[in-house]
């Protein structure tokens, strides 16, 4: 053993140890022993265990448990899944682990010592003992989940000024303090003032009048209290300047400044996450229809049909990556190819997406019969390493709250661009990017200008007005608010969806819209103009995503309750665009651009919904000043960014590329830097030579770490606009932050496949018109 002590690294607190599963593979302690090394402290299972070394052994044993009887399930009090307060599976087994340690020699001879055995170094035993008590890598990051309830401290708690008023606030029953508004529920008590004031309307239009937010706006007092949520181990209360629910440390000091003794409170309202729990589990039906409940779905197992285990609020995830692995070939072929042996496995992006796809596709004991499931185990893999890898530095993926699963799949397609930039011969995200059109009209000159885009996904609104049943869904509507109105329960089978052709919202992309405030490069004067969208390239698989969610005429986000018609087959060829056709006058080359700043009306509009300055300034920029719906729908993806309420920072407009001195550039490689060098430093420093020679030198490090030469762009896929319909991504839940993601796919027989995380099986009712996203392959 002395020989290989010398190969066992410390372990220290910022060690992450990898012991949960195999790194290559999927294997756990159910599979059979695991073999953590003590250099990199990784998992190994037998088959991929091939180096001399020491390890910890752990072997974990099933048991049944003993008959608990019948008592009624749990309470579901947070939307999550796997967490306590939260979703279960009912596990009918426990397990016993035992560990010992495993040394390995050159000649590939082995022996297990116990952790009792005097034989063992007592820094080996340290290291043992030490690795077991150890939380794994995955166990670190699920400290991070989302359990519905994780909220800061509010910068307020010791700083908050509360007035010598005289405020006392009795114990109920409370009433909104406005003239004229008699709200007795969703009720928030101003922390500064004592004032007791209505909440927000909620997306569906009920909640409160906005009478808080409005009465922060005018005084800037910025805690507020949700009556009737108190109770000895605090309360809900909301920071309006910080923009989030927080907690306020302080909080018994400051209602007992208003008379309320907190440790005497009882809860007698739901808290903002039991609203939310409740607001998803009440659409019910979607659930139904899009799991297809009361239906008895065949499992399927084998290739292509691995399931993969929720970890905590991953569906999302999970949905996504069943599309691409299963779907989309050439991410398959090219990542099975890649050479991964001499890599930091744990780390290595393409490693861990080649161990995905290649055990989807030869899943063995991963993916059997129900019937051949041994005693405690289960179908499915954990892409625990991928996962960790894929939200490394992202505030939202690196955490276990429910995510948007389009903003997960771009950031995905991203981290395959990177590794394409890296490695070319792992180049597939090509199959998936097309290039937009954009046709803009100054409709004063009728001269046109035409810009070209990337993109990976089409984004289609739904234009309700063309819906087949819009006089009979739009009466609903209406009955639906007079039954909200009046407080009595709506019946989710009463219900009435619009129902849209998705060709109509296909349609809706390419016909023109009018750009208001828009400065004519022709005529130097501000006017409207029009503007299409169509299509250069078309894909190999062309993604949709549908905009599900609108505002009322009150400014409140909605789900829109729609189903639509979706073909299995399109023909798009009316969506290809070639540029400046016959006839066509170009509009002259823009002028140098002014910075773009946000929309003070857009902005006033969003801080009277609620949403702080910054948030508000942000989304109207990002959005291009559209409108008010489009930067709605931007805050509301982006509310749970770190950064939402950090000041703004506006891009200077990017000066034109000047054409540079090819005799200077001779001159600068001359010094020993590349043509692409020297070019980028004249263009900084306005071709001016010395100064660009002693830019080219300040710069060295960041030059060095560039590609030398930037490989051209290669061409994109282009062929025929007909597809043929391969998967399709659902959500249920009130916004795309909560609720449930599945998807249906396609197979290879022509059968639609339901995959719910793990559970897979074959769909016999595919809800086609409910889904969020879709694929199309072409034809």
């Amino acid at each position: 053993m002395e020989g290989l002590l010398r190969g066992v690294s410390p372990l220290t607190h910022s060690t992450k140890v990898y012991k949960d599963q195999c790194v290559f593979c999927f294997n756990t302690p159910l599979h059979g022993p695991l073999y953590t090394d003590f250099k990199n402290y990784w998992a190994h299972c037998s088959d991929h265990i091939n180096q001399a070394g020491i390890y910890l052994k752990h072997v974990r044993e099933v048991k049944e448990k003993a008959d608990e009887g019948d008592d009624p399930p749990a309470k579901i009090t947070r939307l999550a899944i796997g967490v306590e307060g939260g979703f279960q599976d009912k596990n009918q087994f426990e397990y016993e682990d035992s560990y010992s340690v495993h040394v390995r020699q050159e000649d590939g001879t082995s022996q297990d010592h116990p952790l009792t055995s005097s034989s063992l170094p007592d820094n080996i035993l340290q290291i043992a003992n030490n690795v077991i008590a150890f939380a794994s890598a995955g166990a670190q990051e699920q400290n991070n989940r989302w359990e519905g309830e994780f909220r800061s401290n509010s910068i307020h708690s010791d700083t908050l000024v509360q007035l010598q008023n005289g405020v006392k606030v009795p114990p109920g029953p409370w009433k909104c303090s406005t003239s004229g508004c008699d709200k007795t529920d969703n009720l928030w008590m101003n922390l500064t003032c004592g004032t007791i004031l209505c909440g927000r309307k909620y997306f569906d239009g009920t909640g409160g009048n906005n009478h808080a937010i409005e009465y922060y706006i005018k005084h800037k007092y910025p805690l507020a209290v949700k009556l009737g949520t108190i109770t000895p181990q605090g309360g809900d209360v909301y920071s309006y300047d910080e923009d989030d629910m927080v907690v306020d440390t302080q909080l018994s000091k400051h209602l007992q400044h208003f008379g309320i003794d907190m440790v005497q409170c009882q809860q007698t309202d739901k808290t903002m996450n039991e609203l939310e729990l409740a607001a998803n589990l009440n659409l019910k039906l979607e659930y139904d229809n899009i799991l297809e409940s009361g239906v008895a779905l065949a499992p399927v197992f084998g290739p292509g049909y691995l399931g993969y285990i929720n970890m905590g609020n991953t569906c999302y995830m999970n949905s996504v990556l069943q599309v691409l692995v299963n779907c989309v070939d050439k991410i398959s072929q090219r990542y099975l190819a890649y050479d991964d042996k001499n890599c930091q496995v744990s780390k290595d992006f393409a490693a861990q997406l080649k161990h995905l796809i290649h055990y989807s596709k030869h899943p063995g004991h991963y993916s059997v019969h129900p019937d051949d499931l041994k005693p405690g185990h289960e179908n499915g893999i954990r892409p625990a390493l991928l996962k960790s890898i894929v939200g490394k530095d992202h505030a939202e993926f690196s955490s276990s709250r429910q995510q948007d699963a389009h903003e997960y799949l771009m950031h995905f397609i991203s981290m395959l661009e990177k590794e394409e930039r890296k490695n070319p011969s792992l180049q597939c995200t090509e199959n998936l990017c097309f290039e937009v059109e954009d046709r803009i009209q100054c409709n004063a000159s009728q001269k046109v200008m035409y810009k070209a885009r990337k993109d990976y996904c089409l984004s289609l609104v739904i234009p309700l007005e063309k819906a087949s049943n819009f006089a009979v869904a739009s009466a609903w509507e209406v009955k639906r608010g007079e039954l909200e109105a009046a407080g009595e329960k709506i019946k989710p089978e009463d219900c009435v969806k619009y129902a849209v052709d998705l060709a109509d919202c296909l349609v809706n992309l390419a016909s023109p819209e009018i750009v208001p405030d828009f400065i004519s490069p022709a005529t130097n004067e501000r006017g409207t103009a029009s503007r299409s969208t169509g299509l250069r390239t078309f894909p190999n698989y062309l993604l949709l995503q549908v905009r599900r969610f609108t505002l009322t005429a009150n400014w409140q986000p909605k789900k829109l309750e729609v189903v639509l018609d979706v073909p299995d087959t399109l023909d798009l060829e009316y969506l290809r665009s070639s540029g400046l056709k016959s006839g066509e006058e170009e509009l002259p080359s823009e002028a140098a651009e002014a910075p773009l700043e946000p929309d003070p009306s857009i902005v006033e509009n969003l801080m009277n919904m609620g949403f702080g300055f910054e948030a508000c300034r942000k989304a109207a920029y990002h959005t291009k000043n559209v409108g008010i719906e489009m930067a709605m729908e931007w805050v509301l993806s982006h509310m749970d960014d770190p950064d939402i309420n950090s000041p703004l920072v506006i891009e200077q407009p990017k000066k034109s590329v000047s054409a540079v001195n090819q005799d200077d550039v001779q001159m600068l490689c001359a010094m020993g830097f590349t043509s692409a060098q020297a070019t980028k430093a004249l263009q900084s420093c306005d071709n001016n030579l010395e100064r660009a020679a002693d830019w080219i030198f300040s710069h060295a490090d960041q030059l060095d770490q560039e590609n030398e030469e930037a490989p051209a762009a290669a061409a994109l896929p282009d062929g025929s606009g007909k597809y043929r319909l391969r998967a399709f991504i659902s959500h249920m839940g009130a916004s795309t932050s909560c609720g449930h993601y599945v998807c249906h796919i396609r197979d290879k027989e022509g059968r639609w496949v339901l995959y719910n995380d793990e559970k897979v099986a074959v769909s016999v009712t595919p809800p086609k018109g409910m889904a969020y996203m879709y694929l199309y392959e072409r034809i």
